[in-house]
């Protein structure tokens, strides 16, 4: 071994000692002690009580580098990525339990068809000794007198393995749900659990474990430490904190009515006196946003009750739904020859959505990421004349930055739509703002 040669704990981290070096070195000391002209070829019995040494001391070294390693959030894994989180009081999570739901309509009028958007709750029948479990479909379903029957797939509302409910499993819509936000009439949604329901009894995996670890902040009254409360609750999908001392306050009654010539421009805040800021939460889709809604607790009741255990004496939250602007397209599509046109527009679709849907709070959607979707599709030569849509969001409570209120909208060719601050675009498969035209070389 050379001089430069390091081994273990390092300034690169930790390096292992390799099974050829850790065989010469005991090859060198067998020499030193039992003379040169000692036995080692690979028939002797010396030579195989040190090889067989030389793997021990080989699984020492990797124990060591495990052990090296597991004492970091990056590189930690399995029970001692858990330990790490025990030390910032965050434990894995339990994951959702999921599978397929065959829904029925009875009572339907005809001709007329019902929509099941994402999201709709379906909860388990009460019976003596169990608990009223609640389901979200995470697709759109269509109904009609042609269409009686459908399946969905969903995933349980509360994690963990109470979830995991067997195949045959009797359910009905949350009456409360289906009031607020469907219009059945005399129509009637019956569902049974189509198969056993799984994952409810595994836990969310090392990497999404290690994301939230990283993102836990080391403080205990700032936006982050709250944005990452309030990200952790059921049902949000994201989440922004507007803080008036962090900048212009626009949505007060006492903006741009400040006299600056009779009093200071700013202050320091009394102790004791009130403190006002702004949360503005996006809700998962068919989530409820207030208590009463469903039978599953609504994403405000839950927010607040986060944000009344973390915010200091006198400061008080502003809890305001995000205004959803419903995303759509306008486009050609070349296509070779011989791939079915359905599938390669479904193909595009999907890939849009899941785009979409991952964008956060006030972040637009760039002309150029539905391009570049479109073309990884199977099939797809070109893909031309894009136009993005857009719905525009009900008028809400807030609005950071000038949201636009009123009809629909298409851009214009290579056009980027940009979205407010307390505006999040979302995508449906089955949306009518979708306009794919197909043109076949």
């Amino acid at each position: 071994m050379t001089s430069e040669e390091r081994f273990g704990v390092g300034e690169d981290g930790f390096v292992v000692k390799g099974i050829d070096r850790i065989i010469a070195d005991q090859q060198n000391r067998a020499r030193a002690m039992f003379g040169d002209d000692v036995d080692l070829t690979s028939g002797s019995a010396l030579r195989k009580v040190l090889d067989a040494a030389a793997l021990d001391t080989h699984a020492l070294w990797r124990a060591l580098e495990s052990q090296y390693y597991g004492t970091f959030i990056t590189t930690a894994e399995g029970p001692g990525l858990d330990l790490l989180g025990c030390d910032l009081g965050l434990r894995r999570r339990e994951l959702r339990a999921r599978g397929a739901v065959f829904l029925t309509i009875a009572q339907e009028e005809p001709g007329r068809r019902y929509a099941l958007p994402q999201g709709t709750v379906v909860v388990t029948e009460p019976a003596a000794g169990k608990p009223l479990l609640a389901f979200r479909t995470t697709g759109p379903v269509i109904l009609s007198t042609e269409e009686k029957t459908a399946t969905v797939e969903a995933e349980a509302v509360t994690r963990g393995v109470d979830g995991n409910i067997p195949g045959g499993t009797k359910m009905s819509l949350d009456p409360e749900w289906a009031r607020h936000n469907l219009d059945l009439g005399a129509a009637e949604v019956t569902a049974v659990a189509q198969e056993t329901f799984h994952d409810g009894d595994m836990c969310e995996s090392d990497a999404a474990y290690r994301a939230r670890l990283l993102g836990v902040p080391r403080t205990v009254w700032t936006q982050e430490a709250l944005l990452a409360q309030v990200l952790d609750v059921n049902g949000v999908r994201d989440a922004a904190i507007f803080d008036p001392l962090g900048g212009v306050e626009a949505t007060r009654r006492t903006y741009g009515t400040f006299r600056f010539g009779s009093r200071a421009f700013s202050q320091e805040r009394r102790t004791g006196s009130p403190y006002f800021f702004d949360i503005v939460v996006a809700a998962e889709p068919g989530w409820p946003w207030r208590q009463g809604e469903s039978l599953v607790p609504g994403v405000y009741d839950e927010v607040l009750d986060v944000v009344r255990q973390w915010r200091p004496v006198s400061v008080f939250p502003d809890i305001l739904a995000a205004n959803q602007v419903d995303v759509g397209l306008r486009a050609t599509l070349v296509v070779e020859a011989g791939h079915d046109e359905e599938a390669v527009r479904g193909a595009i679709l999907d890939a849009v959505r899941a785009s979409v849907n991952r964008l956060r709070l006030g972040h637009g959607v760039l002309h150029s990421d539905i391009v570049l979707g479109a073309r990884t599709a199977a099939g797809v030569v070109d893909v031309q004349n894009v136009r993005l849509r857009r719905f525009a969001p009900a008028f809400g409570q807030t609005s950071y930055g000038g949201g636009t209120y009123g009809g629909s909208q298409e851009l214009s060719v290579g056009e980027n739509l940009d979205l407010a601050p307390d505006e999040i675009a979302r995508f449906s498969v089955d949306t009518s703002m979708a306009d794919l035209q197909v043109v076949v070389t």
